[in-house]
């Protein structure tokens, strides 16, 4: 008689209802063999690349940003890995607080969101939204000729708020000679001590064709500076020598670019009400960022700089209902807000002065829990609703695909502890939802939960999964980053013939339709044969089993049989004298933390 294997996993309901277990396991067809269409296959292990210094806090990756590096934000710090050469590097710049981060990339750059506050980053460092000057900075001819004058300012650099005292005999521009008929240009940037810095365009020397070619050439400020303005120069007559020559000569051409003040980022928090951005997108070249009920919008990123260019007028009000918006998600060229009773989706319109508009017909009334629950994959949108319930995103219904004991197990968890990601492997597309307390994997392929978790732990290590150049990189709560695969045995390994953390893998098997006190004098547990190790630890490889004839909540104890050592293709795993049924019919439990590849294919009882 053949016994089903779970395919899936489901928590009791109750106490003295069996738990169906699949742990560290998932189903996968089985075409070969039409008798057993299915077979449980082992979840990767995962290989060591490289040890940050903080928890992570999040991971991203896009091929046309940082030369499609993976983002790793671990306290403080938005460090990179390199898939190509496996080499780690760090973004200049700070990532405030402690929450968890949210990014989206655009053409020129991207956008990030960390303590509530935006960031923006061309691939080379991080800068806080807000950053700039606050007033006019008012540049001109110092009265020293040579010389750019500055006229009294606030600036902002990290959040925190500077003065600057006018300079009105103005800050030398370096000493660089322009020669005639081309241009250079000269910055000017001020850091927290307010010593204001002359920049020198690179190729000043030999100067540019013209001045804009000559302002773009500039490089963006060090870390922890902002800049003013800047300052164009050229002579018809003669070079131009900066600091030398005078800003008024006879023949020169010489303009003053003041930077755009910089206010609007936090006045739209102040016009509604609200401390903190709470999502972060990016559509059709444009900054979209999520605060109470609203929504703002950027300017059209035709360069980095205008990428992070708004203004306090540039913002939308979820129209349907009056609830505050979780976050806003971009799904093809629709842009979903995830509101805490609705979902709205909003469209482009082609207008650069009302540049969205709300697709009409598509608002659903289902709210949504978190913004770290939404994850993209498979064309679509799955995310947690305001009831705990995992859910698909559709057109004019999102239908759940959570199981109730998954919806409790988050609901439990509650909204801030929930964490979901993806990855693809060999044709499954994985939904994981992390828990403290547990993580609940939705398999695409098959529509099955499955569970994994960290031997001696209540949940999976992983908090972050992000795939890159066709790997899957991991990352945990420790700021250990792992490569994961299914060609590694065990968890965090040190290199690939090193074990790691073990990976306990449990699948259960139920007898429901056994009478009462009927005898089970054997159980067979068919799989994959053969497979242990040369040496070591799985050289000769076991499966544990236990039996329980009251829905779980006694337990025999466990006992020992081999899979086969390396080459033992005809090893049986057998248990034989295993009592009788009870009215509950009878649950078996396996379990495996042997580091060697295995696959299950079924459990067959009283073949004898």
């Amino acid at each position: 008689m053949r016994v089903p294997m779970a395919t899936g996993a489901a928590a009791s309901q109750v106490v003295g209802l069996p738990e169906k277990r699949c742990h560290n396991l998932y189903e996968e067809p089985n075409p070969n063999d039409p008798d057993k269409p299915f077979v449980l296959v082992e979840t990767p292990g995962s290989l060591r690349r490289n040890t940050y210094a903080a928890a992570c806090r999040g991971m991203w990756q896009a091929d046309g940003f940082s030369s499609g590096k993976v983002l790793v934000a671990h306290g403080s710090t938005l460090a990179t890995f390199d898939p190509a050469t496996n080499t780690a590097g760090t973004l200049t710049g700070f990532l405030p607080g402690t929450d968890r981060g949210d990014v989206s990339f655009a053409e020129n750059g991207a956008v990030l969101l960390f303590d509530g506050k935006m960031a923006f980053s061309d691939g080379t460092y991080v800068r806080r939204a807000t950053d700039g000057v606050l007033d006019d900075p008012n540049l001109v001819i110092g009265s020293t000729t040579t010389a750019v004058a500055t006229g009294a300012f606030d600036y902002s650099i990290n959040g925190t708020t500077y003065s600057k005292a006018a300079v009105a005999a103005g800050t030398a521009p370096g000493n660089d000679v322009v020669p005639l008929g081309k241009y250079g240009a000269v910055a000017l940037d001020i850091g927290a001590d307010g010593t204001i810095d002359a920049i020198e365009a690179p190729a000043n020397a030999t100067g540019y064709a013209t001045a804009s070619a000559a302002s773009a050439a500039l490089p963006v400020p060090a870390d922890a500076h902002i800049r003013i303005g800047y300052v164009t120069a050229s002579k018809s007559d003669g070079a131009f020598t900066f600091g030398t020559t005078a800003l008024n000569a006879a023949n020169t051409t010489v303009a003053y670019s003041d930077s755009a003040v910089n206010e609007a980022f936090s006045d739209l928090l102040t016009d509604a009400g609200a401390t903190a951005y709470t999502s972060v997108a990016t559509l059709g070249q444009r900054v979209l960022a999520t605060y109470k009920n609203r929504f703002m919008f950027g300017t059209v990123g035709t360069s980095f700089d205008t990428l992070r260019t708004t203004s306090a007028i540039n913002y939308y009000t979820a129209e349907q209902s009056p609830d505050d918006i979780i976050a806003g998600r971009v799904l093809g060229e629709l842009y979903y807000l995830f509101n805490t009773k609705t979902i709205e989706v909003w469209g482009q319109t082609g207008s650069s002065d009302d540049p969205m508009s709300l697709q009409q017909g598509m608002t659903q009334q289902i709210g949504c829990a978190c913004r770290d629950g939404i994850v993209a994959t498979d064309n679509s949108l799955f995310f947690v609703d305001d009831a705990f319930n995992v859910r698909r995103l559709g057109q004019g219904g999102s239908p759940i695909i959570s199981e109730p004991w998954v919806s409790r197990k988050l609901r439990e968890a509650g909204a801030t502890s929930i964490v979901g990601k993806t990855y693809e492997d060999g044709g499954h597309i994985f939904v994981s939802y992390r828990t403290p307390d547990g993580c609940y994997i939705f398999d695409v392929l098959t529509n099955r939960w499955h569970t994994r978790g960290t031997n001696l732990t209540d949940t999976w290590r992983y908090t972050d999964i992000v795939t890159a150049s066709a790997r899957v990189f991991v990352c945990d709560d420790t700021g250990q980053f792992d490569e994961m695969s299914r060609d590694y045995a065990s968890e965090s390994m040190a290199d690939v013939s090193t074990m790691g953390t073990e990976i306990v893998r449990e699948f259960t098997a139920f007898m429901s339709g056994a009478p009462d006190s009927y005898p089970v004098t054997s159980v067979r547990l068919e799989s994959a044969k053969g497979i242990g190790l040369a040496t070591g630890q799985g050289s000769d490889p076991i499966v544990r089993m236990r039996l329980s004839v009251d829905g779980g909540n006694t337990w025999t104890s466990r006992r020992d049989r081999k899979l086969g050592a390396v080459g033992v293709y005809d090893q049986r795993t057998v248990w034989r004298r295993n009592g009788r049924t009870g009215l509950q019919g009878m649950l078996l439990q396996f379990q495996k933390s042997d580091p060697v590849k295995c696959a299950y294919l079924g459990v067959v009882v009283n073949e004898d």
